[in-house]
């Protein structure tokens, strides 16, 4: 797997490939994470659970069947996922340059993404098309075993080896016989803060659930100067790790405001949260907490109106694999599963998307207080584009052992 370990990115080499990306794809790519936590929430109701994903894994395994369709399929996924304004040469700069950046995030931080296909023996897929799974995601492209445990168990070892251990079972049933090709990208990060919490300050609080009741979770302290945004609708925290490169965002409903209502009127400008803040002392308290979430984003996916690409009868994959005398592709499931552990030390996460494609028929002093301890919404973002890495709801902070 690659590492963060690799030799860090020079100043021009960074600015280089950010000139590179084009900052409206990262906008819909961060909406694309808000509006799939909206409906994977609406599907929850009544929201008693933790939701978290990966916008950036979820967009980078879409964009790997994106660049395999045509016609009707192509025009749906592209106004879904917000991509209609940039042909392929343009989404594949910035999926490259993007990936090339959060391969290198700074010291403090380690990151790993990695990418494969494995392809079913006898079907042809184009050349064009692997030559650009390659050149834009490093994709790794592999034989799908014959035996279809032994496939499922061969997906699940890489997944598990390339999220370090925290998804260790992505594939909980084996391909069907229908299953052509299974497109998996895999994201794991490490990151420990610039300013740690002191375990000495950990005390037992009182988080209120959104029915109203309470429960006793440990609560982290600190005061120190942060990146801090505020409206009448919210609180806003940039938690730094590292040398700065990438950061935990911590976004707090006002008493009287849901995080639905916020997730909502946020959607249409995602990047709201990415806008200048000031640097303001602020005494900060929040949950040490873990999540974890998995979900067939099949019907999430169809809500956000991309029909055709998972339809047997229409679906167009022609540019990935060409039409056979009585089958053509299609996408059989999307499996994403995700992990988060916030501690005193700093953030550990993982995630992983799977698609399964068939054939079918000068800072103020004045301080701020922000008690986190009602739901919130988290993302690690990086500095630089402003890209959400993980996004999530956290509605009950499960419990994690302090280290």
């Amino acid at each position: 797997m690659e590492s963060s370990t690799n030799q860090e990115l020079s100043a021009d080499e960074r600015n280089a490939l950010l000139k590179q990306i084009e900052p409206k794809q990262i906008e819909a790519m961060n909406r694309l994470g808000l509006q799939l936590i909206r409906e994977l929430g609406a599907q929850e109701a009544p929201s008693e659970k933790n939701l978290l994903i990966s916008p950036y894994s979820i967009a980078a395994a879409m964009g790997m069947a994106y660049l395999g369709s045509e016609g009707e399929t192509r025009r749906e996924m592209a106004e879904a996922l917000g991509w209609s304004e940039w042909d392929d040469r343009q989404l594949n700069i910035t999926d490259a340059a993007l990936h090339q950046l959060l391969m290198h995030p700074g010291s403090g931080i380690e990151m790993g993404i990695a990418n494969a296909v494995w392809i079913k023996n006898g079907v042809t897929v184009e050349d064009a098309y692997k030559t650009n799974l390659q050149q834009t995601f490093e994709a790794e492209i592999g034989s799908l075993h014959t035996q279809p445990e032994q496939a499922k168990d061969e997906v699940n070892r890489w997944v598990e080896e390339h999220t370090r251990g925290r998804i260790p079972q992505l594939m909980q049933e084996s391909p069907t016989a229908e299953t052509l090709m299974i497109l998996v990208n895999a994201v794991a990060f490490d990151g420990n803060w610039t300013n740690e919490f002191q375990p000495e300050y950990t005390k037992d609080g009182d988080f209120r659930l959104a029915n109203g009741s309470t429960m006793s979770v440990p609560m982290m302290h600190q005061s120190k100067q942060f990146h801090y945004l505020e409206n009448e609708d919210w609180q806003a925290i940039r938690l730094p790790y590292g040398d700065g490169q990438m950061y935990m965002l911590v976004v707090l409903p006002r008493e009287g405001h849901t995080l639905e209502e916020i997730q909502q009127k946020l959607e249409d400008h995602p990047q709201k949260l990415n806008e200048t803040s000031d640097f303001r002392l602020v005494e900060l308290s929040l949950p040490r907490f873990r999540a974890e979430y998995g979900v067939h984003l099949k019907e999430a996916m169809q809500q956000l109106g991309i029909e055709k690409a998972f339809d047997p009868y229409a679906a167009d994959f022609t540019k990935m694999i060409p039409r056979g005398p009585d089958w053509q592709a299609y996408i059989g499931q999307i499996i994403h599963r995700a992990v988060m552990e916030v501690s005193e030390q700093g953030t550990v996460a993982a995630a992983s998307t799977l698609l399964d494609m068939r054939a079918g028929s000068a800072p103020p002093t004045d301080r701020v207080k922000m008690e986190v301890n009602r739901p919130f919404m988290v993302a690690v973002v990086d500095d630089s584009t402003g890209a959400w890495v993980f996004a999530g709801a956290i509605q009950q902070p499960e419990q994690v052992a302090s280290n």
